[in-house]
């Protein structure tokens, strides 16, 4: 009698199996603030020992630390089940503007670093202590001496220490653009609004959640940052909703600022509004109810 042959799965059958498996996890948020914790004290240790030639133990075991309790938030996320948001039917649920606060305090020390070398760099120069021509010698020493500290891993001592450092007045520009790019959202946040389940939206306001009824406004408008609906020249202020940076409350998921406009463009044009697409990678649009967007 032939042997029966091996059997052998379908994709099918594989991708069943897979999905028989724990959904995946997201970060809790204490594991987030762990996290934080770690890298800051070893940054403030890395500091507070600026003076010495190379790190001591106290740096290396707070950069293990650091390095160790990173691997495991990765590979243990703790907190609830991982939902993704790609599309505008995924959009359930309260969402609210977050700052990330710890990408604004690295974006003021770069700013204060480049701050303070270009502050050097002009007490120098107004000082006599040293010369254009100086000036530019130590910004060369100095991007030379850290390159080749990085190419060979740090086993090459430049004397980064002997310069003035006037190199890092560069750090300005990233510093200020981090600031930038965290703080515009945090100053034009908007109100915190809710899809509920039958797809209506409420929004947050100073007496509590009221219904966000979209014919009563005449222009919608969205740049990337904010979603403002506009009433037709009766005073009454507009209703501006986040954009930039938005978060679920109830899965922390983010809404990408084109999945939201996306969602409201759908939204918009099936109840009358004329609805133009201004820049899809950045989620901008305007809207115009019963007429054309101008």
């Amino acid at each position: 009698m032939a042997n029966p042959e091996p059997f052998e799965p379908d994709d099918d059958t594989l991708e069943a199996g897979e999905d028989d498996g724990p959904p995946p996890r997201r970060l809790a948020g204490w594991q987030r603030v762990l996290r934080w914790a770690a890298w800051l004290t070893f940054v403030g240790l890395a500091v507070a020992h600026s003076d010495r030639d190379s790190f001591g133990g106290t740096e290396f075991l707070a950069l293990a630390a650091a390095i160790g309790v990173s691997i495991w938030c990765m590979a243990k996320p703790l907190g609830g089940p991982e939902v993704s948001m790609d599309e505008p039917a995924d959009v359930r649920g309260a969402f609210v503007s977050r700052t990330s606060w710890g990408l604004v305090l690295f974006g003021v020390a770069l700013t204060i670093g480049g701050i303070g070398a270009i502050g050097a760099i002009a007490y120098d120069l107004s000082t006599g202590r040293a010369t254009v021509r100086d000036v530019i010698s130590d910004m060369g020493n100095f991007v030379v001496g850290w390159t080749m500290e990085a190419v060979t891993g740090w086993s090459y001592d430049a004397h980064l220490e002997d310069t003035h450092a006037y190199a890092l007045f560069v750090l300005v520009i990233p510093g200020l653009m981090l600031v930038g790019w965290n703080l515009v959202p945090f100053i034009k946040r908007g109100r915190e609004f809710r899809v509920e389940p039958d797809a209506s939206i409420s929004v947050s306001g100073p007496q509590g959640w009221f219904s966000l009824v979209e014919y009563e406004y005449s222009d919608v408008t969205a740049d990337g940052t904010t979603i403002r609906f506009t009433r037709a020249g009766d005073g009454t202020p507009a209703i501006v909703l986040p954009q930039a940076r938005v978060f679920s409350r109830e899965h922390g998921a983010r809404l990408r600022r084109e999945v939201s406009a996306e969602f409201f463009r759908q939204r918009l044009a099936g109840r009358g509004f004329a609805v133009e697409a201004l820049d899809a990678k950045r989620g901008s649009f305007r809207a115009s109810f019963g007429g054309v967007a101008s």
